[in-house]
């Protein structure tokens, strides 16, 4: 059975109350005159018995059908059935219920006055089935509102998780990435100079620092961004020297704008990885903007020997801008050149 609660029994005493007090203001105000003997504060008070045993019956029954048919024959399920059902019970309970009360009420003498005929009956029972199914709609059509309104925030929230989701796995493979990219150079360097490996161990503290910083975080800001990407070049440099060039020119609009955290750091790895870094043939890796777009080119220089790639960093990229907005990075290449464009995100949200 439904748990009712006060606020149901409020509802039904006002609902109950109505009928009588309109019905007592009309003899007060307009003088109408009560039919019978009896005194009018008895058929007040009887009239207010009348409308809260009807009133009680038809609220607490109805809404006690519609609870049972909620578990036995949801509304998900055969909608055209439910509402059959529905309305076929409720009528027939509404009927049956104001029938016995008005049979009860008719053996009090106060009532002797009136023609109780079957016209009479049915009257009074079509007066009661209208509004039943009135409160039926309303009710119903609150059900269904409230129900929509979870379904959008349901569907909203397991696709905040499945991204939230998503993205914490693509993140996952970034910090294995970062660090098996940062070893591989401290072993080269560790084999030709030992001074440059221990500035480099000393540099790569404090960018992985920054590393586990962003790594719960889904975007961050292009400022802190580029701090970042000047630290992790600096760690390049110890290795390439002259060999890597890197240059930023950005007008002050997109600082503050919003970009998936390491980004940068893996197109400048996968310029490296792919070509040929040297003081005699430098890299030069250029960063600028292009409107909201972050633009991010350098010089094709390939490597004459096979570089093994896992394909992590620009797949990883493009996959969590598919999870975080409609705007798509593009790669290509141009002549003489491979050209990053990142949209820059408005907001972290």
């Amino acid at each position: 059975m439904r748990n009712f609660t006060k606020w149901d029994v409020l509802a039904v005493l006002v609902i109950a109350m109505v009928p009588s007090l309109i019905e007592w203001t009309r003899h007060l105000l307009l003088d109408v005159p009560v039919e019978g003997d009896a005194q009018p504060y008895v058929y007040f008070c009887m009239g207010i018995l009348y409308s809260l045993m009807v009133t009680s019956s038809l609220y607490f029954g109805c809404l006690s059908i519609m609870h049972y048919l909620n578990k036995k024959l949801p509304w998900g399920v055969k909608v055209a059935r439910r509402l059959i059902v529905e309305v076929v019970l409720m009528i027939s309970y509404a009927t049956v219920a104001q029938v016995l009360i008005l049979l009860l009420f008719s053996l009090f003498s106060i009532y002797d006055h009136l023609e109780l005929d079957f016209r009479f009956y049915v009257e009074n029972v079509f007066f009661g089935n209208t509004i039943t199914i009135i409160v039926i709609a309303l009710v119903e059509g609150v059900y269904f509102f409230r129900r929509w309104k979870e379904s959008l925030l349901l569907a909203e929230k397991m696709k905040s998780e499945n991204m939230a989701s998503q993205l914490n796995s693509l993140k996952a493979q970034l910090d294995p990435h970062f660090l098996f990219n940062s070893l591989n150079v401290l072993s080269s360097l560790i084999k030709k100079d030992t001074e440059k490996a221990e500035s480099f161990i000393e540099d790569f503290a404090k960018v992985y620092r920054y590393v586990l910083e962003v790594k719960d975080e889904m975007v961050v800001m292009l400022n802190q961004e580029l701090k970042f990407l000047e630290s992790y070049a600096s760690l390049q440099r110890i290795r390439f020297g002259d060999g890597l060039m890197l240059s930023v020119q950005l007008n002050p609009r997109p600082m503050i704008l919003f970009l998936p955290p390491l980004s940068l750091q893996e197109l400048l790895t996968n310029a490296i990885k792919h070509n040929e870094v040297s003081k005699e043939r430098p890299l030069k890796i250029e960063i600028f903007n292009q409107g909201d777009t972050l633009v991010v080119r350098n010089n094709l220089q390939r490597r004459d020997e096979k570089v093994d790639s896992v394909r992590v960093g620009l797949e990883n990229i493009q996959k969590r801008y598919s999870l975080l907005s409609d705007k798509v990075p593009t790669f290509e290449v141009t002549e003489g050149h491979f050209v990053a464009k990142i949209p820059l995100l408005e907001t972290e949200n």
